[in-house]
Order: structure tokens, then C-alpha cells, then sequence
């Protein structure tokens, strides 16, 4: 087969593709670069006819010809009304791509700050935990120390206020962290116990938005992936950051196990049930588990996926209007259906 013929069995084949296929390749060819900045830097040295979405509105208003061919006034508004069609239904899902884009993007990066805070976070009560530990420890040895001479008495005194600013650092259950309400206690939640919430929010969230994506994709785009290199990167990376805060969390829940569990059994016996294990902790309930709250998105995943879908739509049902005047009835409709007046 010649080049020429090449060209022509390319062309028909482009003729015959729908609105939904010209988005797929859109969305493939975008993913052929590193990032969508790439993309339009190679756009930018095409000529205008070579870009796909010149190539899809001429294929889809030849379809339409051939739909409605004559040239009666019904034939002319049938064509119209088709290729508009074709044209909201094509704008509509490159729409949908460029909102599913921004909204992992700016996700991603929110997240990606929010999951470095946490890391630091944890590093900090991780060394605070472990000093505070070994302040009340090691004034326990020093109270007991006897002395000689007024020198080395007044260095001792030195060492216990110097170790009393960092005793106090304890994140074990106590008396103090509940109140009593007739016979209700309310305890107050634990610092560790408001990081492992936060953390689990933050998961929660971007595996939401994770699976929205992928809900978008098998729903509008047959399953291809939609997100631009650069920004499905991001995701993962931040996706894998808050995974790696998880881990080192469960990590330093197992070392405080093996390391303090005859300790905890003791002042259970002892110190009336308050010991320094952290609420929750002896029971497993502190410990994050990943892939049991990646496996349950939610509704919310189908919900922001939705809303992508119809923004998108909407834009583009006003975007097609306005080109011929009729943007401020389409804007109007979806006035409408978002005040609950029509559905």
C-alpha cells in the first residue's frame, strides 16, 4: 500500500469515529508526552489542522452530512441539531479531561504538603514519646542517687529540673485525660490518637480521589487512563507518602509492643488499669491498614466522579450554545436543575 493510500484508508477510518474515540486519542496522545506542558509545546509547532480537535469537528460534521444530506429546510435543522450533538458530546469529554486533570493535580498537591506535615509530625512525637520516656526514667534513678557533698547535691537538683521539662511528655492513658459525667466518662482523644484520624482522613481521600478517576475512565473513556504523566506521578508519589507515614506509624507501635508489654501488664495490675500504653494501642486499634481503607472508596468516589462528569457536561452544552446565542438559555437550564427546580 502506497503512502497516499495510507493517507486515504486513515482519513476514512478518522471519518468514522465517534465523539467518545476522538477523546480517547486525544487522552492517548496526551499521555505519549511527559506532561500535558509537553503536549502543548508540541502543539504549538503543528499546523492547525494537524490538532486533533480540528480533525474531530470536521470528521463529525461530515458524519453529519452524510447523516442528513439534503438540502430541505427539515434535512438542514436535523443536520444541525445532530452535529451539535456530536460537537457537546465531543467538547463535553474533553472537558471532563481537563476538570479530572486539575482536580488530581490540585489534590495531589495539597496532599503532598499535608502528607510531608504528618511526616515531620510523627517524627517529632516519635522523639518526643521516646525522650520523655527516658526523662521520667532516668529521674526516677537520679531522685534515689544519695549524694556527697553540697556540690554534687546541687548538680543532682540541676539534673532533675532540667529533666522534669520533658517528663511530662506522655501519651499514655491517665486520670486526667477523662471526665467524669454522672456515669459517663468522656475522655479526651490523645494526640496520637488525632494524628492516626488525620492520617486515615487523608488516605481516605485520595484513594477517593483516586478511584474517581478510575470511575470516570471505565464509564466515559473505555478504561483508558486520562490523568497526564506528570500529574498520575504526583498522585502516586503523594499517594505512597501517606502509605510510608502509615508505615513507620505501625512500625513504632510494634517496637512500644515488644518493648513495653510486661511493663504495661504490671501497672495495669497496679496502677488501677491506667498504664502508659496509648489508648488503643494494646488493642490494635491505632494500627492503619492501607489496603482496607483503599478497598472501600465509598460512595464518595461515584459522587465526585459524577460531578466531574456533569460539570463537564453542562460547560459544554453552554459553550456549544453560546456559539450561536443561545448561552443564556443553557445557563439558565442549569440555574435551574442546581436550584432543584428541574431535575
Amino acid at each position: 500500500m502506497t503512502t497516499t493510500s495510507k493517507a486515504k484508508r486513515l482519513d476514512e477510518v478518522e471519518s468514522q469515529l465517534t465523539p467518545k474515540e476522538w477523546a480517547i486519542r486525544l487522552a492517548d496522545e496526551i499521555r505519549k508526552y511527559p506532561g500535558h506542558e509537553a503536549f502543548s509545546k508540541a502543539m504549538a509547532k503543528m499546523n492547525p489542522q494537524d490538532f486533533l480537535t480540528y480533525k474531530a469537528f470536521t470528521a463529525l460534521a461530515k458524519q453529519a452530512k452524510e447523516k442528513y444530506p439534503g438540502n430541505k429546510d427539515e434535512d438542514r435543522r436535523a443536520r444541525y441539531k445532530y452535529l451539535q450533538e456530536l460537537r457537546t458530546e465531543y467538547h463535553a469529554l474533553k472537558l471532563l479531561w481537563a476538570k479530572t486533570n486539575k482536580a488530581i493535580d490540585d489534590r495531589a498537591e495539597k496532599a503532598g504538603r499535608e502528607a510531608a506535615l504528618k511526616i515531620s509530625t510523627l517524627q517529632t512525637i516519635i522523639l518526643q514519646d521516646a525522650f520523655g520516656r527516658t526523662a521520667r526514667k532516668a529521674a526516677g534513678w537520679i531522685e534515689v542517687y544519695e549524694t556527697e557533698g553540697k556540690d554534687e547535691e546541687e548538680n543532682r537538683q540541676v539534673m532533675l529540673e532540667e529533666l522534669r521539662a520533658y517528663m511530662d511528655v506522655n501519651f499514655g492513658e491517665r486520670a486526667m485525660d477523662s471526665l467524669p459525667i454522672g456515669d459517663i466518662k468522656i475522655r479526651f482523644p490523645s494526640i496520637i490518637e488525632t494524628w492516626v484520624k488525620d492520617a486515615i482522613g487523608l488516605m481516605k481521600d485520595l484513594y477517593r480521589h483516586q478511584a474517581a478517576v478510575q470511575i470516570v475512565q471505565a464509564k466515559q473513556f473505555d478504561g483508558h487512563p486520562i490523568l497526564a504523566r506528570d500529574i498520575a506521578d504526583r498522585l502516586e508519589k503523594t499517594i505512597r507518602a501517606a502509605e510510608d507515614a502509615a508505615m513507620t506509624f505501625n512500625e513504632y507501635l510494634d517496637v512500644r509492643g515488644r518493648l513495653f508489654k510486661a511493663e504495661w501488664e504490671e501497672e495495669e495490675e497496679h496502677e488501677g488499669g491506667y498504664v502508659t500504653a496509648i489508648p488503643g494501642e494494646r488493642e490494635g486499634t491505632l494500627k492503619i491498614d492501607p489496603e482496607k481503607i483503599k478497598a472501600r472508596p465509598g460512595p464518595d468516589a461515584k459522587k465526585l466522579a459524577e460531578e466531574w462528569i456533569r460539570d463537564a457536561r453542562d460547560e459544554a452544552v453552554y459553550d456549544i450554545k453560546e456559539e450561536t446565542g443561545e448561552g443564556d438559555a443553557a445557563f439558565m437550564e442549569r440555574f435551574k436543575r442546581l436550584a432543584g427546580v428541574t431535575p
